[in-house]
């Protein structure tokens, strides 16, 4: 069996949004405003400490412990323990950011261009780079070429694993990975937004505010998606959180009554 030519096209417009989409919001807001590259920056840092050098290594770690993998059975408790872990590094994150590296510049257009940068980053190497595999792979499954390339490097019920999850996963799904990523932006720069207040404000419950939304954001996805529930069903809500933060967004000065020059 062969990957449909369907599937290759809907995996290469979900790496074009989930690598252009992010680039090209980074490239509007530096045109539109001034020193935001940083925030960018650092943005994209503190996502890649929090997550990809903490985070995730330690659930890999977990992972691997008989204790953990019954726990992981539980999906509800699972769930809340993914939401709340992914809420603590991220939104703790984006605090120790504005705090330490942004303090001279805790105003909208920056807290804009920390979440591009964090946001962006996460869908670049969370799905962008995972997209570029599938695609090879793809290519490589249909000229009957993946298994001399990968038997001397990977077990067979590994090589066996990616025909499966490429040939067999809906259409659909290659497709909406891409919108989930444009969806997600949205959250991750209300997410940032909100934590900028805690430090603009001195208020500490923004930020206990900030990992109880992402938490409450991620718990139900997570639920959703161990339990196999119709992925339509799954980026319906993700896409009801996105219309959410974009209001946010929009009215932040207006919510919390911030007057800048």
């Amino acid at each position: 069996m062969l990957v449909s030519n369907l599937k290759i096209i809907f995996m290469c417009i979900t790496l074009l949004l989930s690598v252009g989409f992010p680039v090209v919001l980074a490239v509007v807001v530096l045109k539109k405003y001034s020193r935001v590259l940083k925030s960018i920056l650092i943005g994209a840092l503190i996502f890649f400490i929090s997550q990809i050098v903490l985070r995730i290594p330690i659930l890999q770690i977990l992972s691997k412990q008989s204790y953990f993998v019954q726990f992981s059975k539980h999906y509800i408790v699972y769930s809340l323990f993914l939401g709340l872990t992914a809420g603590i590094f991220e939104e703790v994150g984006r605090y120790i950011g504005f705090r330490g590296f942004l303090k001279d510049r805790l105003n909208y257009q920056n807290g804009l261009a920390y979440g591009i940068g964090h946001g962006g980053i996460e869908s670049i190497l969370l799905v962008g780079m995972s997209y570029i595999n599938n695609i090879v792979f793809s290519f490589l499954i249909n000229s009957g070429s993946l298994d001399t390339l990968l038997k001397s490097k990977v077990a067979p019920e590994v090589i066996g694993a990616i025909k499966n999850a490429l040939i067999n996963t809906p259409a659909s799904a290659f497709l909406l990975a891409g919108f989930e990523r444009v969806f997600t932006m949205a959250v991750q720069i209300a997410l940032s937004l909100l934590v900028l207040v805690a430090v603009k404000k001195g208020k500490l419950y923004y930020l206990v505010l900030a990992i109880l939304l992402h938490t409450i954001i991620d718990t139900p996805v997570a639920y959703m998606s161990l339990l196999k529930v119709n992925i339509f069903a799954i980026e319906f809500v993700v896409l009801l959180w996105a219309v959410l933060s974009l209001i946010y967004i929009i009215k932040w000065k207006d919510i919390h009554r911030i007057q800048e020059s």
